[in-house]
């Protein structure tokens, strides 16, 4: 199946961005195939992004938490290079979204992201599956 982008920015620190994924069918989702965040070129500047299936996620990248998917940290100078190689990503290639995906970033400057999703079908039997692990074991409320 054909890759996809997805990507735009973060204005605000530790703001939630929903990215809508839902087509109403249960049986389509995404598997996740990069994540990268990176800070505005105005200025030597550190970011921070995690992405997950909840709303209510943590800030921080917080591996026990089921509803997050993807961390990654940039930082650029003001002419656009990498400082120090300060980048790393981390996918959980577990993860199919079924439904919608959140981003958070933790940066002083607008955020910038890059999202590579690939469409993947599904058998009932594992959409069940994919929509329980969308959910964290201590959120449902």
């Amino acid at each position: 199946m054909k890759r996809r982008t997805l990507r735009g920015q973060v204005d605000q620190v530790l703001t939630v961005k929903r990215l809508i994924m839902d087509d109403g069918r249960l049986t389509s989702g995404y598997r996740v195939l990069e994540f990268h965040v990176w800070p505005n070129l105005d200025g030597n500047d550190l970011v921070t992004g995690v992405l997950g299936l909840d709303y209510d996620m943590d800030s921080t990248a917080n591996a026990a938490d089921n509803r997050q998917i993807a961390w990654a940290m940039g930082s650029v100078d003001a002419t656009g290079n990498n400082l120090g190689g300060q980048k790393w990503t981390v996918i959980d290639p577990d993860h199919i979204v079924i439904q919608d995906l959140y981003i958070i970033c933790n940066a002083d400057v607008p955020t910038n992201y890059m999202i590579v999703i690939e469409p993947v079908e599904l058998s009932n039997d594992e959409s069940i599956i994919a929509l329980i692990k969308e959910r964290s074991q201590d959120d449902l409320r």
